[in-house]
C-alpha cells in the first residue's frame, strides 16, 4: 500500500477560541474557512486545521489509493482506529508509537507521477 503525507495538519486543542486567536495574532495566519468545531486557516505551504477537542494532540494526514485497504493493512501492523467516519470524512488511525493519522482517499495523487502532494 502506498502513502503519502499531504500539507494538511491538526491541532486538537481543549483552548479553542484561544487557539484560533494565537494563531491569527502571534503567527498572522487568515482563517480560511470555519466549520463547526474546527477552523481551516492559511499557513504558507500548509493546511493547518485548528480543531476543539477534549485532547490535545497533533494529526497528520496520509493519503491512500484505497481507504479500508489502507485502514485493514495499518491494523494488522499493529496501528488502532481511533475515530472511522469513512470516506471524505476524519479517519483517525493511531500507530503502535502513539502517533495519530488521519486517512484521506485520493487514488488520483497515486496515477500522478509528479511529487505533488495535496
Amino acid at each position: 500500500m502506498p502513502y503519502k503525507f499531504s500539507k494538511c495538519i491538526a491541532f486538537h486543542t481543549t483552548d479553542y477560541e484561544r487557539a484560533i486567536e494565537f494563531y491569527q495574532k502571534v503567527f498572522g495566519f487568515a482563517i480560511v474557512e470555519r466549520h463547526e468545531g474546527y477552523v481551516e486557516v492559511e499557513a504558507e505551504q500548509n493546511r493547518l486545521f485548528l480543531a476543539k477537542s477534549d485532547t490535545p494532540g497533533k494529526v497528520h494526514e496520509l493519503i491512500v489509493p484505497d481507504l479500508e485497504a489502507a485502514r485493514d493493512e495499518l491494523v494488522a501492523n499493529g496501528c488502532e482506529v481511533v475515530r472511522w467516519e469513512g470516506k471524505g470524512k476524519d479517519c483517525y488511525i493511531r500507530d503502535p508509537f502513539g502517533f495519530m493519522f488521519n486517512l484521506w482517499e485520493n487514488a488520483e495523487v497515486f496515477e500522478n507521477k509528479g511529487n505533488e502532494v495535496l
